[in-house]
C-alpha cells in the first residue's frame, strides 16, 4: 500500500489534533492517544524523532513531563520515565552543548 503525500499530511494533521485533545481532556486522552498512534501505524508513517517520545512505548499513554513523566540529564543520556508503568527511554545527547547560564565564565 503507498501512502501518498497528501494523505500524509492529513494523518500528520490528525495525529496533532488528537494529541491535542487529549492533552485538553483528561477523561479521554488514554482513547485519543491510542487512536492517534493506531493512524499512524495502521498507514506505516514514521514518526520523527519528538513525536516519538509524546506516548509511551508500554503503555501507550499521553507522555506529559512533569505530570506523568519525568525527564533527566544525565551521564551524557536525556531519559524519559513513564510514571505510569516505569518505562525509561534514553536519547543520547552531546555533553559539549551548554545552557547559556553555564556560558557566565567566558
Amino acid at each position: 500500500m503507498t501512502v501518498y503525500k497528501n494523505d500524509e499530511k492529513r494523518f500528520r494533521r490528525d495525529f496533532y489534533s488528537l494529541i491535542k485533545m487529549a492533552r485538553e481532556n483528561k477523561e479521554l486522552s488514554d482513547r485519543y492517544t491510542y487512536i492517534a498512534r493506531r493512524i499512524l501505524t495502521s498507514k506505516k508513517i514514521r514518526l520523527s524523532k519528538e513525536e516519538r517520545f509524546l506516548i509511551c512505548r508500554r503503555c501507550n499513554k499521553l507522555l506529559v513531563p512533569g505530570v506523568n513523566c519525568r525527564v533527566r540529564l544525565k551521564q551524557g543520556f536525556l531519559t524519559y520515565k513513564c510514571l505510569n508503568c516505569g518505562n525509561v527511554r534514553k536519547v543520547k545527547y552531546d555533553k559539549r552543548i551548554r545552557r547559556k547560564s553555564d556560558k557566565t565564565g567566558e
